[in-house]
């Protein structure tokens, strides 16, 4: 299951791009900050359909950073890389209520930039799903902000986070493009 779910990451971690992309997934533009450090990412919201029995879908989150080794002084990017990263939930991802989840990343082949992101199958991952579903839902349900805080495995590391705006506009295209992903048992996810 780890194997596939680092693969499946590793997959959708490619998205940038303008705010509404094909497939369910919307980019929101971003900052991430290490210690004193700052970049700009493209924050990627995804949702894959599950379309028949042998095929399911997921819904994940995840940005990536650009000239990450400049920042691995400060931040063990290398913890999260692979099936063999870390599975600590050492993410908390807040949009009104904290969310405790676990992240996985990969080097992008370009050799600079580090995609972080957590992700769950719609069928088999009851407990992660829920919880990716609580952060999309808070995010589709109006303006505001999410932050993304990373935590180092590293001791005396400084976290990554990560602060993304949300407007109405966008919160919009979340709602829309990520609707497949919060049906419960084909059903729309209660409110509250």
């Amino acid at each position: 299951m780890t194997t596939r779910r680092g693969i499946l990451l590793a997959a959708c971690m490619a998205w940038t791009g303008p705010a509404l992309a094909a497939d369910g997934t919307v980019s929101l533009t971003g900052r991430a900050v290490v210690g004193p450090e700052s970049r700009d990412v493209a924050m990627a919201f995804t949702c894959t359909d599950t379309r028949s029995r042998t095929e399911t879908g997921s819904l994940s989150i995840g940005f990536e950073v650009p000239n990450f080794e400049a920042l691995e002084k400060r931040f063990d990017f290398g913890a999260f890389e692979g099936p063999s990263g870390t599975r600590r939930p050492l993410t908390e991802i807040t949009v009104g209520q904290p969310v405790r989840v676990s992240a996985n990343g990969a080097i992008k082949v370009d050799g600079t930039t580090f995609a972080l992101g957590a992700g769950a199958s719609l069928r088999g991952e009851a407990a992660e799903l829920a919880k990716l579903r609580s952060v999309v839902a808070a995010a589709g349900a109006g303006p505001g902000s999410l932050r993304w805080r990373q935590e180092s495995p590293r001791k005396g590391d400084s976290p990554l986070v990560v602060t993304v705006s949300i407007s109405a506009a966008e919160s919009d295209r979340l709602k829309t493009a990520l609707a497949p992903c919060l049906k419960v048992d084909g059903k729309a996810k209660p409110k509250g």
